[in-house]
């Protein structure tokens, strides 16, 4: 890995797990792979969740239409923002195996 790539890596590592939890001095290769596994799974997470409408109370068809609408511009203009529940889920899942990979173990 060059050192931009680093730089990267370690700004994943930082959004999921936490800010100064590593540098680009300390990125690993297996560091990498298990943010882009957690990235992964996050991105699937919040494509799930984009699909799910939200309603209040009870639903009438005019409220399904209108947040189904919402949801689907969402979906064709590219929004693919990660949930912070799915952020949250994702961090505690890989919390050991990036806290290992980053100390070499």
């Amino acid at each position: 890995m060059d050192i931009y790539e680093r730089e990267y890596v370690a700004a994943v590592i930082n959004y999921f797990w936490g800010p100064d939890i590593t540098t680009p001095q300390t990125v690993t290769s297996s560091a990498a792979e298990i943010a882009y596994k957690a990235l992964d799974q996050a991105n699937v997470c919040s494509s799930s969740m984009d699909i799910v409408p939200r309603p209040m109370g009870f639903p009438g068809s005019t409220y399904a239409i209108k947040e189904l609408a919402k949801i689907g511009k969402r979906i064709i203009s590219g929004n693919t923002l990660i949930y912070n529940v799915c952020k949250a889920s994702v961090s505690a899942n890989y919390k050991t195996d990036i806290l290992m990979a980053l100390r070499g173990i």
